[in-house]
């Protein structure tokens, strides 16, 4: 399935409201390696495909459907990604740096080592999720919510909005030394990490 031609019979798609043109909806797939920058990827639908070491940056994938896909090494810089879902996903060492994803939903996605400074991250849902040793500097986490999450290393530094997180419970210290952390203790210990 060629890649290109998916894109632009997709852009056809939007631009028309769905008159002419054809919805993406693949699963189970590779597109390892590809470039795809400044296109309208809105409500795509890409189960299980794989974005490794990808070039997506500058693209609009308002409410895209990425559950299970993988984006190790992928570059979605500056980026609309809000409403997408990427539940289950690996994004391990991606770079989204300022993306807009409102409410978008990473639950259960492993986003260790990625890189999402200065990002618009408000309503975004990290449940379950694994941010060791990501970058979250100067992000905006008004009403994230952050139940469950790992939280090893993570750079705070700079966040905004994180006395409106909604979370139950994160993990933090190290891997080999989690501590469970609940509560007001969960704001009191963004608080310090953002200040640093």
């Amino acid at each position: 399935m060629e890649l290109k031609k998916l894109v632009e019979e997709h852009q056809k798609w939007v631009e028309s409201n769905g008159f002419i043109g054809k919805k993406i909806e693949v699963e189970n797939i590779s597109f390892n390696r590809c470039t795809i920058n400044r296109k309208k990827l809105c409500n795509a639908h890409l189960v299980k495909v794989n974005f490794d070491n990808c070039n997506l940056k500058e693209n609009d994938m308002y409410s895209c459907y990425f559950l299970e896909s993988s984006f190790f090494k992928a570059d979605l810089s500056e980026s609309v990604l809000s409403k997408a879902v990427f539940d289950y996903a690996l994004l391990r060492h991606s770079k989204m740096k300022n993306c807009k994803a409102i409410k978008t939903s990473f639950s259960y996605a492993d986003l260790g080592n990625s890189d999402l400074s200065d990002s618009d991250l408000r309503g975004a849902v990290f449940r379950g999720s694994d941010l060791s040793n990501a970058n979250l500097q100067n992000v905006d986490l008004t009403s994230a919510v952050l139940t469950g999450t790992l939280l090893f290393e993570t750079n705070f530094k700079g966040a905004k909005g994180i006395e409106e997180i909604y979370s139950d419970y994160v993990f933090i210290g190290t891997k080999d030394n989690p501590k469970r952390i609940e509560g007001d203790d969960i704001i009191k210990w963004l608080i310090e990490k953002a200040s640093l």
